[in-house]
């Protein structure tokens, strides 16, 4: 019988943790514990979340410093004290559809030869018409399986994995050397991309889903893509070689037609200035050695990260 642990990070949730967490205790797989890493600050003590699940055995309530979160570090610092043989990560607005999800999941990594899978995200219904179709264009109705081999001549895409919903193996987890400790984000595909040249492959499910998607405003569009485009500089290793640029075309032009279809053209100018904007953001992050620390820091999600870069306090 496999043991499966679950890790969720925490800052300021809404209803969607509660609904997360419900369904997770509903699964078909025995889940040992759910563990929710509450980054605290003078504006938010994570009482909340304390009173939500007072009587569940399962869940786990861990805090934090808020400054000391990392995407990497944190969820690392986690899997180090668990001996599951499976990690199941979420994030705290994502709510599983059924109560297959981790069995869907587990199933696709029991080979040995698979390090990690990732569910498919089915945007809520509030979502805007380019958001759902950003999330129908990366999560396709399709499972995959990558390789290695694919990484060598393929587009960005072929080591994209994400901790919204994604499960490893413990023994690959080990191997690879777990997730970085001190990562703007994209902890997840970084790990994937090293998992791959080691010999492992990374499953896309899609018949495991979770609800989730947002609206990023042009402001956070811009940080965000900021931040990955300093991510694939400083993991070049990773990532050189692995088109973004036609990626990222290929979903403008579809998302414009699908907009048409919907008879939504009156949407068409925000998605040409969102994408211009992501575009920018990404070649200026790939480029952020050349910009003033000060800059670069305005321009960044995570301004501590640059702050314990500035002070030499990598986290461990």
């Amino acid at each position: 019988m496999c043991i499966v642990d679950v890790m969720i990070p925490v800052w300021k949730p809404d209803g969607r943790l509660q609904k997360c967490v419900e369904r997770l205790l509903k699964q078909t797989v025995d889940i040992r514990r759910i563990t929710l890493v509450l980054s605290v600050d003078s504006t938010w003590n994570g009482e909340k979340v304390e009173k939500w699940f007072v009587n569940k055995k399962k869940v786990e309530i861990r805090r934090i410093p808020r400054e000391s979160f990392n995407h990497g570090g944190t969820r690392h610092d986690w899997a180090k004290t668990s001996d599951a043989d499976y990690f199941l990560f979420l994030v705290q607005d994502a709510v599983p559809v059924d109560n297959r999800l981790a069995e869907r999941l587990i199933s696709c990594i029991k080979n040995e030869n698979n390090a990690v899978v990732y569910a498919r995200q089915i945007p809520f219904r509030t979502s805007d018409e380019i958001e759902k179709y950003g999330r129908y264009f990366n999560y396709p109705s399709v499972t995959e399986k990558k390789t290695g081999k694919k990484l060598k001549n393929g587009g960005i895409k072929d080591c994209f994995t994400s901790n919204v919903c994604a499960a490893y193996r413990r023994d690959w987890y080990e191997k690879v050397g777990g997730f970085e400790r001190d990562i703007l984000l994209s902890e997840d595909s970084v790990f994937a991309g090293k998992a791959l040249m080691l010999g492992a492959s990374v499953i896309y499910c899609a018949e495991a889903k979770v609800f989730h998607s947002h609206y990023y405003g042009y402001r956070t569009q811009w940080k965000r893509n900021f931040d990955i485009g300093v991510v694939h500089r400083q993991y070049e290793k990773i990532f050189k070689g692995l088109s973004s640029e036609q990626e990222g075309v290929r979903l403008v032009r579809y998302t414009a037609v699908y907009l048409l279809k919907k008879k939504r053209a009156d949407l068409l100018p925000r998605l040409f200035l969102m994408s211009g904007v992501r575009y920018v953001a990404f070649e200026c992050g790939k480029h952020y050695k050349v910009f003033p620390r000060m800059l670069v820091k305005q321009w960044s999600w995570d301004k501590e990260y640059w702050r314990r870069r500035e002070h030499g306090r990598k986290q461990k």
